[in-house]
């Protein structure tokens, strides 16, 4: 059965066009999606960017703020003064004047506690916003108080709680800077800031974070997971770089795992100094399809192809396999011997130019069986007037042996010699087995017809003979130079009076044809009777063979060689008359040789 399907044109085309339909479906839809999904997250990775640079550029204003501050703190000549020096009245005047600065400070809001203090902690200057809920701070308690994110290092520290309130909650983001002499650098004293959490997480309590995603604060070597206004402390992600288009210098884009998480991308922009960066993890979901969404539309892909293919199927019925049936029928009938025309396969199309072909191929064989036929017919009918002429070979052949004895005997040698002539022609003709002959024995049956033909004329006639001997082995049609000289005898020598010379020679017209000239210089002819001996079967009345003339010696040559060969008569009347053989330079064994 698959045999069957695959032997049927349409079948094949059908199955083909479905095939490649399908795989060129499936290649663009998988490339689509891959295209696509590669530019959803390539804009979901620069819009995530652009809210992250928008929340870093506020948090980058109150932090360069908080930074001046700290700056004025460290170099300021008053807080100097009282560090170096004691006094009440330094120590209000300084304290006035770095309460002045804090409160002129735009990020003045989220300085919960600011603490300057020498470096032995005898000195100590407190302010902030959560003075109120502070437990009592002194020099001689500021070490049992102060938390231990305070003394980490020198910078911004850990996220921690306010230790300085009972039950705080508020997270905050200490500060610790040492106070140095403006002329050395040695260290004369501290300075502690508590930034309260809210300078982050007021900049995203409007901030839409979509079902999947988290945002993150880096803070050094710290990693915090932003809940709400809460920072929670969680185990660093390994990440690992990716290359994604990103419209900022310093953006980052990581692939990295967190605890009970899939792989995820993570989104990094600095929004300040101490190597603090905001990061937003990208929800799997938004950046992938779902696989049954995708193989649905697989699905989808090959329900649509196999419609196609089904409407592919009718039209290639209708527009091929139809019209190939026709032709299939008309190509049997014409094998049945129906070459009759069929209008109903020439249609306006390709199969149609095979139908008008199939019409003209048709008509063709017809014509050519019918020449065929009347080719095969003449032929027949020259087989038989050759047969017709032949003059009872083996009587006349028995009568002449006998005379030719009698006239040795008397010796009449002319009577001999043409006898003897005469005795071979007839024994050539009565064995003649074969229409092909060298042309050596074809010379030799001409020598014999014109020694009968020279003494009755009376030794008038001259044969001139210029043959190479390379050419007597070449094929000829028996009995084919006799009736051309018969023809120059009978009318170009005779009626000028019986005396003249026939030249028989031969050349290469070419590698493949040997010309072949029969010259006598008798009185010409015209181009009517040239053109009457062409068209006339018979030779002279007289002559030696009744029905082989002209045209005879013409057409046998063609039967047997092809179009190509054959006889060519040139004259001109009173002066000469050339008869040219064309033949195949071919010898005798390979003329008889089938094609």
């Amino acid at each position: 059965m698959e045999s069957l399907v695959f032997r049927n044109i349409k079948a094949r085309i059908t199955i083909i066009t479905v095939t490649f339909t399908l795989i060129i479906a499936i290649l663009v839809a998988t490339f689509s999606f891959f295209v696509f999904r590669s530019f959803a997250l390539q804009s979901q990775i620069q819009s995530t960017e652009f809210n992250l640079q928008f929340i870093g550029a506020k948090a980058r204003e109150n932090i360069v703020a908080l930074d001046s501050l700290i700056k004025w703190c460290t170099t300021n000549s008053q807080v100097a003064l009282y560090l170096e020096h004691s006094g009440n009245q330094i120590a209000l005047a300084t304290y006035d004047r770095v309460k002045e600065e804090m409160i002129n400070n735009r990020a003045n809001t989220y300085v919960d506690r600011l603490i300057i203090t020498d470096i032995n902690h005898t000195k100590l200057l407190h302010m902030g916003s959560t003075m109120s809920d502070s437990k009592p701070v002194n020099s001689a308690n500021i070490d049992t108080v102060l938390p231990e994110t305070f003394k980490r290092n020198n910078g911004w520290n850990r996220i921690g709680i306010d230790s300085f309130i009972t039950k705080a909650t508020s997270q905050i983001l200490p500060i610790k800077r040492v106070l140095t002499r403006s002329s050395s650098t040695e260290v004369t004293g501290q300075l502690y800031l508590a930034i309260s959490s809210k300078i982050i997480t007021d900049l995203i309590t409007d901030y839409n974070i979509a079902k999947g995603s988290a945002l993150f604060l880096i803070i050094g070597n710290d990693f915090y997971q932003i809940d709400k206004d809460k920072f929670q402390r969680i185990e660093s992600p390994f990440m690992t770089m990716e290359h994604y288009e990103t419209t900022g210098e310093d953006t980052r884009v990581y692939t990295g795992k967190l605890e009970s998480h899939p792989q995820q991308l993570f989104v990094s922009c600095p929004i300040g100094f101490q190597d603090i960066e905001l990061v937003q993890s990208l929800p799997t979901g938004k950046v992938t399809f779902e696989r049954s969404l995708y193989f649905s539309l697989i699905g989808i892909i090959c329900i649509a192809v196999m419609c196609f293919g089904l409407v592919l199927t009718f039209l290639l019925n209708h527009m091929i396999n139809r019209p190939v049936a026709k032709i299939k029928h008309r190509v049997q009938a014409i094998s049945q011997s129906d070459f009759s025309n069929d209008p109903d396969i020439e249609w306006d199309d390709e199969l149609g130019d095979i139908g008008k072909g199939i019409n003209q191929l048709s008509a063709q064989i017809s014509a050519l069986l019918e020449t065929r036929v009347a080719d095969e017919k003449n032929k027949q009918e020259l087989e038989y007037r050759m047969l017709q002429s032949q003059i009872n070979p083996h009587f006349l052949f028995n009568t002449l042996n006998s005379i030719k004895w009698m006239a040795t005997i008397q010796n009449a040698t002319g009577i001999a010699e043409m006898t003897t002539s005469l005795s071979r022609l007839m024994k050539n003709i009565s064995k003649a087995n074969g229409m092909i002959i060298s042309l050596g024995d074809e010379l030799d049956l001409l020598n014999d017809y014109f020694v009968i033909q020279k003494y009755r004329y009376g030794g008038t006639l001259v044969l001139q003979q210029s043959i190479p001997e390379e050419f007597h082995t070449i094929g000829i049609p028996r009995f084919t130079l006799q009736p051309l000289v018969e023809n120059a005898i009978f009318h170009g020598i005779e009626p000028k009076g019986g005396s003249g010379t026939i030249t028989v020679s031969a050349k290469k017209r070419s590698e493949e044809i040997i010309e072949i000239s029969i010259l006598d210089d008798g009185i010409g002819m015209s181009p009517e009777q040239i053109e009457q001996v062409f068209s006339s079967n018979k030779a002279p009345s007289h002559g030696m063979f009744s029905e082989i003339g002209i045209k005879n010696v013409n057409k046998r040559i063609q039967y047997t060689f092809g179009e190509e060969y054959g006889l060519h008569i040139e004259s001109k009347v009173g002066s000469y008359t050339l008869a040219l053989l064309l033949l195949p330079n071919r010898e005798k064994e390979e003329t008889l040789r089938p094609n």
